[in-house]
């Protein structure tokens, strides 16, 4: 489930608290207008002289350190409750399905509310999420803290609204790029996690977590509401009321979204299934099926981190080097491979000698984890998720009106989750009354399936155009 597990990125950026990384993205601009830019020093200048963005971005950046917590809920909740694979399925589903209307309605509420408390809000619901789940094991208490954690998705698209008013247009791709560093932090919260494992045990250690996460957060939201500056937005309809034009943008979006790019709406829901399959599965496979131990699924995820960053940095170039289609068949490619490797883990749980094994661990508990099966299986499937995410947001913003972005972005992922959200309960579903390995499989036979029909039908409907939607 994306924003339980957010560290693949298939959530809008995922749970973060982060603008969209493509919203700030200008036309590639000519050689007299590039060599007229300021240089990298004078830029940062620039962009931290606007203090609602110093103290949005340190605030951001202490949520992403924490949100890779949510990696283990899974893991977690099986640990409260041994076997119920079916209840939390069913609860992941829930939690998704109340996000993805959350969502929707977050799109309405950031053009009627003063941004900056939208902001706040969302900071102290995520802390108010992690300070419960660091205190109570009762499942009541574990379902409100899910809730808080879903019905932020109502505060937080105005909270990413909010800093992007914020971002001068002419530094605004640096601007963005900062909030993706603060990813990294989430390794040395990780690292503490995984100090902490071996002395106090997973949950305890898990929820200790939580608990410094939610008093971390707690001071990031007091912070936003004493430091930011902000008011309300000035609305501009006048014949119209508000609601009646939310309902109007939200079903000419999907007009559009049906129109223009079909052959990506039916993958990414086909998709969105396959993949909450995947993190609903993959760790509780690892650490059941195949025997990898808390730690060494800690130092995967802190591996993963590391390789993913920089793609989130750098591979928005690549859309302008390949054909799409091309670079969606290589990058969605790798999900199979994935799919498979994990399959077959427990029969090739090691691809490295046992002594290379033993040495890695004997310098550090779960390091030998890095050479196993299901590590290549996650860093792979991380790197897909990193490039997929940013493939789906630039075919968006490059072949539907840019005035309506923001609204089919809303859309988009409004249909995505509430695909997604069945996903969880049918990995339950099957981990509960089948072999557990055999979801792979699964997932396998679909990333097939879609990799044919992108090959055959392509992503997009290149002849036609906004204006021809509109006319039609």
């Amino acid at each position: 489930m994306k924003f339980i597990q957010q560290s693949d990125e298939r959530s809008e950026v995922d749970l973060d608290d982060e603008p969209d990384l493509l919203a700030g993205q200008k036309p590639i601009e000519s050689d007299d207008t590039i060599k007229e830019r300021p240089g990298l020093r004078e830029s940062i200048r620039a962009v931290f002289s606007w203090r609602n963005y110093s103290v949005y971005l340190s605030t951001a950046w202490t949520f992403s350190a924490f949100s890779y917590l949510g990696l283990f809920f899974n893991l977690y909740f099986l640990e409260l409750y041994p076997g119920g694979y079916l209840l939390l399925g069913a609860v992941l589903s829930l939690t998704s399905l109340v996000a993805s209307i959350s969502r929707l309605g977050g799109g309405y509420v950031g053009d009627v509310v003063n941004r900056k408390h939208l902001s706040v809000v969302a900071m102290f619901m995520m802390a108010i999420y992690n300070l419960i789940l660091g205190i109570s094991i009762e499942f009541t208490w574990i379902l409100i803290a899910l809730m808080f954690l879903s019905t932020m998705e109502i505060f937080k698209g105005g909270s990413s609204a909010f800093i992007m008013d914020n971002i001068p247009k002419e530094h605004s791709g640096l601007g963005l790029s900062l909030f993706q560093i603060g990813r990294v932090l989430g390794i040395f919260t990780l690292a503490a996690f995984v100090i902490l494992t071996p002395i106090l045990g997973f949950g305890q250690s898990l929820r200790l977590m939580f608990l410094i996460g939610g008093l971390f957060l707690i001071i990031t939201s007091i912070a936003r509401a004493i430091l930011l500056k902000g008011k309300a937005p000035e609305l501009k309809r006048e014949s119209i009321s508000l609601p009646r034009a939310f309902y109007q943008d939200n079903k000419r979006a999907v007009s559009l979204l049906l129109k223009m790019v079909p052959g990506l709406l039916a993958v990414v829901v086909i998709d969105s299934v396959s993949d909450a399959l995947f993190r609903f599965g993959s760790y509780i496979y690892i650490y059941e099926e195949v025997g990898i131990e808390i730690p060494g699924i800690i130092i995967m995820s802190i591996v993963t981190i590391v390789i993913s960053v920089p793609l989130l940095l750098g591979a928005g170039r690549l859309s302008d080097r390949y054909d799409v289609k091309k670079l969606a068949l290589i990058v969605y490619s790798v999900v199979p491979i994935s799919a498979i490797l994990l399959f077959v883990s427990p029969m090739f749980p090691y691809w490295a000698p046992i002594s290379i094994i033993n040495g890695a661990e004997s310098m550090m508990e779960g390091l030998g984890a890095i050479f196993s099966t299901p590590f290549l299986a996650i860093v792979m499937k991380s790197v897909n998720d990193t490039l997929w995410l940013l493939l789906l947001l630039i075919i968006i913003k490059k072949n539907l009106p840019r005035q309506d972005t923001s609204k089919i972005l809303s859309v988009f992922w409004f249909i995505i989750w509430m695909c997604a959200s069945i996903g969880p309960y049918l990995g339950g579903f099957f981990f509960q009354y089948f072999y557990s390995g055999d979801l792979f499989l699964v997932i396998l036979v679909l990333n097939i399936l879609l990799l044919g029909w992108i090959s055959k039908q392509g992503l997009i409907t290149e002849h036609i155009t906004a204006e021809t939607v509109n006319n039609g």
